[in-house]
């Protein structure tokens, strides 16, 4: 195992990105394909240069504000009289905390703050009933932060690849952040996606400009008007986040029947993609069931790393998922849980098989704990990590599931 854990070292110094990923268990579609528009943070250029395009097509968004912006004038951002506007042309207005922090690296009595401060004040100076629609600044959260959202909101929009669906965990609905790589083409792919197999599809946009991005949060117009033109083309239903909501079951715990999902479409449950390897948590084409899998390229060490703020594995007696050799087979990889820097167990994927992961078809793995030693201990981190240290196969994993005891 040193020569893993070294391995490992290297690429946790370096990881720059956070992703939390909403929860997965969903499958049960909606009687139709739904958009929703969300434009986060509240730019100035929200209202200069998205309004227009978006009343042309009569389409009506959601908006994510962070509420010092509007009340303490800051630059660049939209003002009270303009978000008043976009709220009297019927826009959806929703909360995106006080001051826009990281909610995981405050206090209990400043996260509340963050939360209720903000709620209260768009109730109060905008006239409205509630506000039940919140977006966490960074899609960062942990169970501590989601249980101080629930205390203030009905609905949680996470900032992660994938769709929604009607029994989707209505605190972790997933949104795809349409930053300035993303092509219209991609954004086109989804929609069609979303109305094959009627699920929700949420887009965030944060700044707009009619020239070349300076930055990942700038959209060019153009390239968000032909969103919008592919949108109408397609004739798929738009719907704000609360009338989404409104749709669905209203779930807000997944089912403990099915165990601990980690994978099954997107990360659930509150896992982080923090992975170095080349990959892809949104692969549509090799899949064992649902819309998507992962496409891992387990190379020179390069492994898939998911992270969890902790889970008491004594709940839990095995790990559950499926794994596809691709067009080659054979791959060797290496499953292993650890606390931080403590190692829990490991066990290579093809040991636990019994047999080489073979090409062009899906197989089970079920891993008792047990056999990789761990009775105990507290699950944050998950590796699936390159054991060769050579150039390998593509290789697809899903269903990747916690079995409770």
């Amino acid at each position: 195992m040193r020569r893993i854990i070294r391995r490992w070292a290297m690429p946790i110094a370096v990881l720059g990105c956070l992703l939390n990923t909403a929860s997965a268990l969903a499958a049960t579609p909606f009687n139709e394909g739904m958009v929703t528009i969300t434009l986060d943070d509240g730019w100035a250029t929200q209202f200069t240069a998205a309004r227009p395009a978006l009343n042309a097509r009569g389409i009506h968004v959601t908006y994510f504000l962070i509420t010092h912006a509007l009340s303490e004038g800051w630059n660049g951002y939209l003002t009270v009289e303009q978000v008043r506007t976009l709220q009297n042309e019927g826009n959806e207005l929703a909360s995106h905390t006080l001051t826009h922090p990281d909610l995981t690296t405050l206090s209990p009595s400043d996260l509340t703050a963050e939360l209720h401060d903000s709620r209260l004040w768009l109730a109060s100076t905008f006239g409205l009933a509630s506000v039940p629609a919140f977006a966490p600044p960074y899609g960062a959260y942990n169970a501590s932060v989601l249980a101080a959202i629930k205390q203030e909101y009905a609905s949680s929009r996470t900032v992660n690849g994938g769709r929604n669906f009607r029994d989707t965990v209505i605190y972790e609905l997933r949104g795809n952040d349409v930053n300035r790589n993303v092509t219209v083409a991609t954004v086109r792919g989804w929609i069609d996606r979303a109305i094959a197999e009627k699920s929700w599809l949420v887009l965030l946009f944060h700044e707009f400009t009619s020239g070349t991005p300076t930055r990942d949060t700038q959209y060019r117009t153009a390239n968000f008007i032909a969103i919008l033109d592919d949108i109408r083309t397609r004739n798929v239903r738009t719907v704000t986040m609360t009338e989404g909501v409104a749709l669905t079951e209203g779930r807000t715990e997944p089912p403990p029947s099915q165990g601990r999902v980690i994978y099954d479409d997107a990360l659930g449950n509150g896992f982080q993609d923090w992975s170095w390897a080349e990959h892809s948590l949104d692969e549509a084409t090799t899949v064992h069931s649902g819309s998507a899998a992962i496409r891992f390229e387990p190379d020179d060490w390069a492994g898939l790393y998911f992270h969890h703020d902790g889970l008491d594995l004594s709940a839990y007696q095995s790990i559950d998922l499926w794994v596809h050799g691709g067009s080659t087979g054979g791959q060797q990889v290496r499953l292993a849980l650890l606390d931080g820097t403590t190692h829990l167990g490991d066990i290579r994927l093809d040991t636990a098989l019994g047999h080489p992961i073979a090409p062009g078809t899906w197989a089970k793995v079920s891993i008792p704990l047990s056999s990789m030693g761990v009775s105990s201990g507290t699950l944050r981190d998950l590796y699936l990590q390159d054991d060769s240290g050579t150039n390998q196969g593509t290789l697809y994993v899903d269903d990747l599931v916690l079995v409770p005891r």
